[in-house]
């Protein structure tokens, strides 16, 4: 405790000193400036800031591609205030350290965009000059945690909005400029790490008009009349992250053993309203479904089993969904249809 009352004097002492020093420069930040440069004289002596005014503290040079402005890059992070203080992160470790972790919900590296003002600037600042395989640890004034993209370090100063100070810890475990790509890559080691079920198939065989989505029949069938408009049918599923990992599913021993069940929902076979589209279609009363759980339906016919597997396009694309689909996520659909409840 008295080490902490010292720190906090001694932080006191050196803004009181830069005060009767010299004139404080006139700008939106200038207490948060004041604090923050004491901090840091404090903790970090000597450490000079880069870009913008960020400052390494740690560095570990990666040996893959460049990440580049304009991309995607994938990555886990944890941020931190001055303090230590966790408020965001990705590793499922540090769910776990925290008491935070949950069964059910994604952990592991995220894709952010690294096109201009889709990250706080420090942030993008951050990521500059790193690689594939890269780690950094970066402080981040609180002026620079702002989307808005101004032209200087001294803009920034005098026009953002105060935010926190961040301290992020960065490592970058890829990069692509084509989001698609990457995804459709993923597809195709995803088929042969589960040829038992998809056979020969690869990413050339998507849906012809609806590149990125694919549909594979797991058992043979009798009628191939497609449903007329107006048809109900009802069906059992289960959604995936081509890991492996469940978000979604009508089987209530699945749900609990992945660690998705609720009280609040019923497991039994689901209601599908037929359309004169895939576009048409719903689920129970009148919810709208993803385009990539509605063309996997429409492949179907009478009694079918079948899995449809498609690219964040025909999903949650950049958003995600909740915290069991991360953005630009491909995604599995198993579906049966099966006769009406009784």
């Amino acid at each position: 405790m008295k080490k902490i009352i010292v720190s906090f004097l001694s932080i006191a002492a050196v803004i009181a000193f830069t005060g009767c020093a010299k004139e404080a420069p006139s700008g939106a930040n200038d207490a948060n400036k004041r604090y923050f440069d004491a901090w840091m004289d404090i903790n970090h002596p000597g450490i000079r800031p880069t870009g913008l005014g960020i400052y390494i503290i740690e560095e570990e040079a990666g040996h893959g591609i460049d990440v580049k402005e304009g991309g995607y890059v994938l990555m886990d992070y944890t941020t931190t205030d001055l303090e230590g203080n966790i408020s965001t992160y990705t590793e499922e470790e540090t769910a776990k350290q925290l008491g935070t972790y949950k069964e059910g919900n994604y952990y592991g590296p995220k894709f952010q965009t690294t096109m201009e003002g889709t990250l706080p600037a420090g942030l993008a600042q951050a990521l500059s000059g790193m690689k594939v395989g890269g780690h950094r640890k970066v402080i981040v004034p609180s002026w620079l945690i702002s989307y808005e993209v101004y032209d200087s370090a001294e803009d920034y100063l005098n026009e953002s909005n105060s935010a926190s100070n961040t301290i992020y810890d960065l490592k970058v475990r890829d990069y692509t400029e084509d989001i698609e790509e990457w995804q459709i890559g993923k597809i195709g080691e995803y088929f042969k790490e589960n040829s038992d079920k998809f056979g020969d198939m690869t990413v050339a065989d998507s849906l012809k008009d609806h590149g990125g989505f694919y549909y594979k029949r797991l058992m043979p069938i009798k009628d191939t009349t497609s449903f007329p408009k107006d048809t109900t049918i009802y069906i059992n599923y289960t959604g995936r992250l081509l890991d492996g990992t469940v978000f979604d599913t009508t089987n209530e021993r699945l749900a609990k053993d992945s660690g998705i069940w609720s009280s609040s929902r019923s497991y039994e076979p689901v209601k599908i309203n037929w359309g004169e589209s895939y576009s048409d279609i719903t689920m129970g009363s009148s919810s709208s479904i993803i385009s990539g759980f509605a063309l996997t339906l429409w492949q179907m016919r009478s009694f079918e089993h079948g899995i449809g597997v498609f690219t964040s396009d025909y999903g949650y694309g950049y958003s995600g969904s909740g915290e069991s689909i991360p953005a630009f996520a491909p995604l599995s659909f198993e579906i049966e249809i099966v006769k009406k409840p009784e």
